[in-house]
């Protein structure tokens, strides 16, 4: 169950947070943008009343900017797809390799084929051995 829970994380809930993240930033980089130009405006229209302009720097360009950046942050720190299957085949690796009985397969396995590889050389170099006089006597 826990296998199938990661990969419906990383194909729903992962490409959600990072496009809701990226749409949420535009947002704010849009009215920002729109908030600034009208707050301006207002400003340089009414002389003495500042408080378009005071709301825009206060709301849009303090307090908003803040979780604008988390919010860009997040959208370009949550892995794709395709980096996430990486990460879980290099920890079911991981995981395989660090499994004893694995280490003791493969152990025994590295003796077999040493052991192996022992004959096959002791017979190459008999049949070396065997085949270099007969050369001679031709």
């Amino acid at each position: 169950m826990t296998l199938a829970l990661i990969v419906y994380l990383v194909f729903t809930a992962l490409p959600a947070i990072s496009s809701l993240s990226g749409a949420a930033f535009a947002s704010w980089a849009i009215l920002t943008i729109f908030g600034t130009f009208f707050g301006l405006i207002a400003k340089t229209s009414y002389e003495g009343d500042d408080t378009v302009w005071n709301w825009v720097k206060a709301v849009l360009l303090k307090r908003w900017a803040k979780y604008a950046i988390a919010c860009l942050v997040i959208a370009n720190l949550v892995p794709t797809k395709e980096v996430t299957a990486y990460m879980l085949g290099a920890y079911g690796v991981q995981t395989i390799a660090e499994n004893e009985k694995v280490q003791e397969l493969g152990a025994e396995g590295l003796d077999v084929l040493q052991s192996l590889m022992k004959k096959a050389k002791a017979e190459i170099e008999a049949a070396d051995g065997s085949a270099a006089p007969k050369e001679k006597a031709n």
